[in-house]
């Protein structure tokens, strides 16, 4: 029996019903009626290098293994027993994965009938889907830094190319050198991506997002999502050299589409962008957030010092608090990645509180701590540097805290990955949010030497969150200036002041601030310098912004800025120096009468009160214990109010005055 003829012989032998089972496992959609037709197109399939494909990406390590060792044979001939030793198992089980690829047609047996046994049965492969088969590994990456001039050489040219390079599209019709070089031009670039349909540009898309490499069960299901065909969508791509349906061997064989490597460099500066009807429905605007999340902090200081915060039983913040503070507190702008714009700012605010030592949970109560009126009073610029510095280090953190002070929602950045971003976003002064991330994930997964395809998805999601947590943090910190709705990033004033160390270039300029007669503002963010709009925040009421402040100033808002330990004087001192006019009579007055008195009520929860039954015993004491942060107040001659973690330390200078200490729990 001749081999070439082994094939065509063995379908013969099947009848319409199992050359359609045959069919459905290649996955062949057109295989016509009658058996003549059937059979001629099963036979072009399985040599057609998709259907081989699709075939060989199902099949398990063993098997691959087992088929690849016949294809490797010298003699295209591998006994069962020799293949039962070169995959370590009993014949009967080796016989079995043997079955599988005799079932796809990918190799037949030739029994042994000289003897009982079957460990001389031959197994060969059928070479009209065999000589097809590459065996090819991706041990250096290769296969993800493909060129796309010379991937394109020698191919067919498609009739889009053909449009766009017209008459210099090479001869013969096929790339040759010059034609292939031209195609990578940006403007022709630009064409052929223009002249993908939605499906095709959502694949295309998937693919940058995963650094140029996308695993095929993943392009099956956007393909499904989008209900397009996935044979025309995928051979499209790849006839016109903008995906490459590419295949290895790595313990299986792995098949993936592959973005050339000019073609991700070309969709860095000119990235592809959602559909416009989804595009349509978010408003064009740029969000800057300046000193807001700093600000808020000593707000959210203010409002524990003012309301209390009682958690629910769960541990977790109630929602009338939820509600409450996000009226309260400013509005930084979180919404760089959509599905984190709904986190409420005192769930980003406490487990940054936490860290700066100044919050701790007391039964059901989150309770101030420790130095926070420190942080009151301490300088915003200097309090960003605090927080960046604390929030960096939070990974080396060992200690768990409480639910309600861990960044749940979003973990604390790594500092290598955030520099990284900012290096990013600096060398392209202006990048898409996601370019960012897209280039990272190239450069430090599927660039790196161990890439395995196998673990892909998990080290992909792993990466995703620490970018996003970097980004989202840049944003939120104020670093970084976003303008929707494609949500372009560049360094913002605040971030190249303190990242970049630029000094900072907004200034206090007149006719920056109009003040109306009843003592609403209008502020030009441009003319206005950064912590000139933060102390206008403090002591006014944020109306609204669109590409100008409105505020309001109250009684309310005023005394807010005072609990905040801002002066008034730096107020006044802003107004004067944004301000075309003199300040009015009801403004100046205003200020006075609302800096005279502040109707303020001081609760101290569980006090420890010192007390002497002699005023000369106090006199003694406090000589011994002054200077040391242990007295928080001064009641009588004879009766004080000392830090309630120092009362053993005091105990022990009372006693070292032969004083007599009774201690009342």
């Amino acid at each position: 029996m001749a081999e070439e003829n082994v094939l065509q012989q063995e379908l013969d032998k099947l009848d319409v019903a199992g050359l359609k089972r045959i069919a459905q496992l290649w996955n062949i959609p057109k295989i016509g009626k009658d058996k003549k037709t059937i059979i001629k197109n099963i036979l072009q399939s399985m040599q057609d290098e998709f259907y081989l494909k699709g075939v060989l990406e199902k099949l398990s390590a063993t098997q691959v293994t087992i088929y690849t060792s016949i294809l490797k044979s010298k003699s295209n001939i591998l006994t069962l027993g020799e293949i039962s030793r070169k995959i370590s198992m009993p014949p009967v089980n080796t016989e079995m994965e043997l079955g599988v690829l005799k079932r796809y047609f990918l190799v037949y047996q030739r029994k042994n009938r000289e003897r009982l046994t079957n460990n001389l049965d031959k197994y060969y492969y059928y070479p009209e889907s065999g000589s097809h088969v590459l065996l090819e590994t991706n041990e250096k990456g290769q296969k993800f830094r493909l060129s796309f001039p010379k991937i394109l050489q020698d191919r067919k040219i498609t009739p889009e190319w053909k449009k766009i390079l017209g008459n210099r599209a090479g001869s013969g019709g096929q790339f040759n050198a010059d034609a292939a070089n031209r195609a990578s031009e940006n403007e022709n670039l630009d064409k052929i991506f223009a002249a993908l349909n939605e499906t095709e540009r959502e694949v295309v898309l998937e693919c940058f997002l995963q650094g140029g490499v996308l695993e095929i069960n993943r392009a099956r299901e956007i393909i499904s999502s989008k209900r397009g065909k996935w044979e025309d969508v995928t051979r499209h791509l790849n006839d016109l050299g903008l995906l490459l349906d590419e295949y290895y061997i790595d313990e299986k064989f792995i098949r993936a589409l592959v973005l050339p490597q000019e073609l991700f460099q070309y969709l860095q500066d000119y990235p592809l962008l959602q559909s416009q009807r989804r595009r349509q429905k978010r408003q064009e605007k740029k969000a800057i957030n300046d000193l807001d999340f700093y600000l808020n902090i000593k707000k959210m200081i203010s409002y524990i010092s003012r309301k209390g915060l009682n958690l629910a039983k769960s541990g977790k913040i109630k929602q009338v608090d939820l509600k409450e503070t996000e009226n309260r507190l400013l509005r930084p702008d979180i919404s760089l990645f959509i599905e984190k714009s709904q986190i409420y700012q005192i769930e980003l605010l406490l487990p940054v509180m936490r860290l700066l030592d100044i919050v701790r949970v007391k039964q059901d109560d989150v309770v101030l701590r420790n130095n926070y009126e420190e942080i009151l009073s301490m300088p915003d610029f200097e309090l960003l540097d605090l927080v960046f510095k604390e929030m960096a280090g939070a990974r080396n953190r060992r200690v768990r805290y409480e639910d309600v002070f861990e960044p749940m929602y979003v973990p604390f950045f790594m500092r290598s990955i955030l520099d990284e971003c900012v290096g990013i976003i600096q060398k392209r002064e202006k990048v898409m949010y996601f370019v960012i991330m897209a280039t990272l994930i190239r450069e430090k997964l599927v660039k790196a030497k161990n890439f395995r395809i196998k673990n892909f998805q998990q080290q992909l999601a792993e990466m995703r969150r620490e970018l996003t947590s970097a980004l989202f943090y840049l944003q939120l910190l104020g670093f970084v200036t976003v303008e929707y709705p494609d949500r372009w990033v560049e360094l913002s004033e605040l971030g190249m002041y303190y990242l970049k160390a630029r000094p900072l270039d907004r200034t206090d300029e007149q006719g920056g601030v109009i003040i109306n007669p009843d003592l609403s503002l209008i502020a030009i963010p441009e003319k206005v310098s950064i912590q000139g709009i933060s102390t206008l925040k403090c002591f006014a009421e944020l109306k609204t912004f669109d590409n100008v402040y409105t505020f309001q100033i109250t009684r309310e808002s005023f005394q807010e800025g005072l609990l905040l330990k801002y002066k008034p004087d730096e107020l006044v001192s802003i107004l004067k120096a944004t301000s075309r006019g003199e300040l009015s009579q009801n403004l100046t007055f205003s200020i006075e009468d609302w800096s005279r008195t502040l109707p303020l009520v001081t609760i101290t929860d569980e006090c420890v009160v010192l007390q002497t039954q002699d005023s000369n015993h106090m006199e003694l004491l406090l000589g011994q214990i002054a200077g040391k942060k242990i007295v928080l107040q001064k009641i009588s001659p004879t009766t004080i109010i000392i830090d309630q973690d120092k009362i053993y330390e005091t105990i022990a200078y009372a006693e070292k005055l032969n004083l007599i200490v009774k201690l009342i729990r």
